[in-house]
């Protein structure tokens, strides 16, 4: 009788002991922070990616690795400013579209209110205006 209760407490202290192991080596996995590119690791700005920072990392990075000259520099510069242009043009063209739902809304949304209740609208649209900048006005701080 004593034998088989030692033999289950081992039995037992085993499996604890492979369970804080499996559980430690988990938690271990499970809050490992991602890991960056070493070149395009975020600047100074909390987590932000200055875009020419970014910009000067890869191009110093391609004249390193793939053996750019000054020529094919000015190319590839060249190259990245047509990029951004046609992203800046395709968010302008988002944006203006964007607004122009949003007001296509608002004077749907007012065709269907009574003319007492079309101030209270203004005023919710007003507030909601307000929390919105200030949430964007402490996003640019961090």
């Amino acid at each position: 009788m004593p034998k088989s209760r030692l033999v289950a407490f081992l039995g037992l202290l085993a499996i604890f002991i492979s369970g804080t192991i499996c559980g430690a080596f988990g938690y271990h996995l499970y809050m490992a922070s991602p890991v960056f590119g070493h070149n395009l690791a975020p600047g100074p700005a909390a987590g932000r990616w200055d875009p020419e920072d970014v910009r000067r990392r890869v191009i110093e990075e391609m004249r390193q690795r793939v053996k750019l000259d000054d020529a094919q520099v000015a190319k590839l510069n060249q190259i990245f400013d047509d990029t951004r242009a046609q992203f800046d043009a395709i968010r302008k063209d988002m944006n203006d579209r964007g607004r122009a739902a949003w007001d296509k809304q608002v004077a749907e949304v007012k065709a269907i209110l009574r003319p007492d209740q079309q101030p209270l609208y203004d005023q919710l649209r007003a507030e909601h205006e307000a929390a919105r900048r200030r949430h964007h006005q402490e996003a640019e701080k961090k």
